[in-house]
């Protein structure tokens, strides 16, 4: 019988790889198509979007390349040098806070747009947008510094060595600004955006493309909520039985699952993509358009009509 650590070797290889590139593929479109359409680029619930879209993406690079390499080829990329192994883990820590952020701001620019107030629909600009993006991602910047202070290598292990920042990370950032904050947000204004959307609905004041982005974001909170589900339940089951004696057998079972859980966030976050193009007209044409602008034969040549005089020379 293969042992489970083949097994998971085996799994990253077969099916870590090709989430991971599914996913790389759903947030790179997402950042293209958000950055270069206009429709997208001036909407502050979509700007907030092609942020996340754009973490997420240096997120799939940093975190699939070093795990694939580590568990699918035994070449732990971390422990070839300490400046890499900082700078994964602040890497990491700072796109996952900028991207979970940006994506329940989006929720919230969505209640407020769909909101039958006055007052509410004028709190969304894109203005704010730009300047609630970049405080953002400066608070993310300096709040991870200490993983590049207190993380090193020690006894062959790239880690957190610090116990206060260790004590920080698990339950202000992990369980807090990671797992509470954006679950119990995208429920609660999602579920306020719905009703109001309904109501707009039947009053007819909803247009099309506002329908439309509406949608996007409903796709956008159903896949926060599967990406942090999972990752939630087994976070709480390694919590309560960390004081539990383990067999070599149990523990490697356990790191088989968390890597299923991993391919899991890997998938979900980049399959914004996918939803959007499902419950997206509008969203389909603009990756129409990409594909066909950069399928263009940059060597086609396009002749010339030039008008034929007779009995005279054309000089061109």
């Amino acid at each position: 019988m293969a042992s489970w650590s083949y097994i998971t070797q085996m799994y990253t290889l077969y099916v870590l790889i090709p989430c991971c590139c599914i996913g790389f593929f759903g947030s790179l479109m997402n950042t293209i198509i958000l950055s270069t359409s206009r429709i997208y680029r001036t909407q502050p619930c979509t700007f907030f979007l092609l942020i996340a879209a754009i973490a997420q993406s240096v997120q799939y690079l940093v975190s699939g390349i070093s795990r694939i390499s580590a568990i699918g080829f035994d070449i732990d990329l971390t422990l070839l040098s300490p400046g890499w192994c900082k700078i994964k883990a602040y890497l990491i820590d700072t796109c996952l806070g900028v991207a979970m952020t940006c994506e329940w701001l989006a929720t919230i620019d969505r209640f407020l747009m769909t909101s039958r107030s006055a007052n509410l629909r004028q709190l969304s600009k894109i203005k704010w947008a730009y300047c609630i993006s970049a405080g953002v991602v400066v608070f993310w910047i300096l709040t991870c510094i200490p993983d590049l202070i207190f993380t090193y290598i020690s006894s062959n292990v790239c880690a957190n060595y610090n116990e206060i920042w260790g004590t920080y990370y698990n339950y202000v950032d992990n369980w807090l600004l990671y797992t509470a904050v954006p679950l119990v947000t995208v429920i609660v204004f999602g579920t306020l955006a719905y009703r109001n959307m309904r109501t707009l609905t039947n009053t007819r004041q909803l247009q099309g493309a506002d329908r439309q982005l509406s949608y996007m974001i409903f796709g956008q909170i159903i896949i926060i909520i599967i990406s942090i589900l999972p990752g939630t339940i087994f976070d709480v089951y390694s919590s309560a039985s960390v004081s539990v004696n383990k067999t070599a057998e149990q523990e490697n079972i356990e790191y088989f699952i968390f890597n299923i859980v991993n391919s899991l966030g890997n998938l979900t976050y980049g399959s914004g993509f996918y939803v959007f193009l499902i419950v997206s007209k509008t969203f389909r044409q603009q990756v129409k358009r990409c594909f066909c602008y950069f399928g263009k034969n940059t060597n086609d040549v396009t002749p010339v009509n030039t008008k034929m005089t007779p009995g005279r020379a054309n000089i061109t």
